[in-house]
């Protein structure tokens, strides 16, 4: 077996990366804000967006009222929430790879999708259309996935007993089946084809609802879970090792396990409901921030929402520019150009889980 060697960047050239892409993420902010149906000129974005947050002390000289609602009421708002979703996404996935310590796992892998569309779903079809509003749905969605993370914890983990991630991971896989069967069967029972057609585009991801004040809850959540990982970065580092290896340095991996579950439930069920189901992020970013920093999880996090961010914010370009004006759901997007790139990554023979070398 001929082994090669991975070489990973430098700390130098991990801070250099990362400034890169700052900006690159501030210019797809920006350049994402200005495509669409009607296009605006990136410095009129730029110009426009200042303005709003210096509140009127920059840039006096703005565009017009109708260009500024369509940049800040519209636009904007829709960005950012890919930028949060695309940066929290990737954040999960690092988190349930390593918990599970397996290398296809995903936030969707204890089948919060499947509940927080059942629970979406729920709501498009058994309210009434002129009542049934985004806050509505958002709802709904956040309470089943909250429910069905819930189901996997109790079952999972007897209720914390134990730390088996086998038992974990095939009770999300029977609950999110359970979860899918019942929506399918509320999309083939509505009597009314715009839900059913409402329905179907939901649980396949969309931006479509971004408002400001929905930004907040996901935001907050973001934060709280970015902070806490931060200071368990270590800890996540020695849990690649192995469960009896982190035991003996000393690690509380019972507790360690819980509060990842916990953590991952959370972020992902406030973002599920916000944007719907948006698949491959998880799966696909942290693999090739692997391939860049390897497992210390100190860098693997700032990098993989970086680039979660920036991967989600152009996907969303493509959903709304490639057959306008018809807006393609985002996760046929992540999908198409996730996957492809995946199998790339994986017939690498010097790629494996959590960087180290392979044959």
């Amino acid at each position: 077996m001929i082994k090669n060697k991975i070489r990973h960047w430098t700390k130098r050239n991990f801070l250099l990366g990362v400034s890169v892409l700052i900006v690159l993420l501030i210019l797809s902010i920006v350049i994402a804000v200005a495509i669409g149906s009607t296009y605006i000129a990136p410095r009129e974005v730029y110009k426009a967006i200042i303005y709003k947050l210096t509140n009127g002390l920059m840039y006096k000289d703005t565009s017009d009222a109708m260009v500024m609602a369509i940049i800040w009421e519209i636009r904007l708002p829709r960005v950012l929430l890919g930028a949060l979703c695309g940066a929290g996404l990737a954040l999960c996935g690092i988190l349930m790879q390593c918990v599970t310590k397996n290398p296809i796992a995903e936030p969707y892998v204890l089948g919060l999708s499947s509940g927080a569309s059942c629970g979406a779903v729920a709501v498009i079809v058994l309210g009434s259309m002129s009542s049934v509003g985004i806050t509505s749905i958002t709802m709904g969605a956040f309470l089943g996935a909250i429910l069905t993370g819930i189901l996997v914890f109790a079952i999972g983990t007897q209720l914390g007993r134990t730390s088996s991630t086998t038992r974990l991971v095939l009770s999300g896989m029977a609950i999110s089946t359970i979860f899918s069967a019942l929506t399918n069967l509320l999309i083939y029972v509505s009597p009314n084809t715009n839900q059913a057609k409402t329905a179907l585009f939901w649980t396949v991801g969309s931006l479509g609802g971004a408002k400001w004040e929905i930004l907040l809850f996901p935001f907050i959540i973001f934060c709280i879970v970015m902070i806490i990982t931060f200071f368990l970065s270590k800890s996540l580092d020695i849990l690649l090792v192995g469960d009896t290896s982190a035991i003996i340095l000393g690690i509380n991996v019972k507790w360690i396990k819980v509060l990842l579950l916990l953590l991952t439930t959370l972020l992902t069920s406030a973002l599920i409901a916000v944007t719907g189901s948006i698949g491959f992020i998880g799966l696909v970013v942290p693999h090739i921030c692997r391939t860049l920093v390897g497992s210390d999880h100190k860098k693997l996090i700032l990098l993989s929402s970086l680039i979660g961010a920036i991967f989600l914010i152009g996907s969303d370009v493509m959903a709304r520019g490639l057959f306008p004006p018809l807006e393609l759901p985002i996760g046929i997007i992540t999908a198409l150009v996730g996957g492809p790139f995946f199998l790339y990554l994986i017939s690498k023979k010097n790629y494996s889980f959590g960087g180290n070398e392979t044959c």
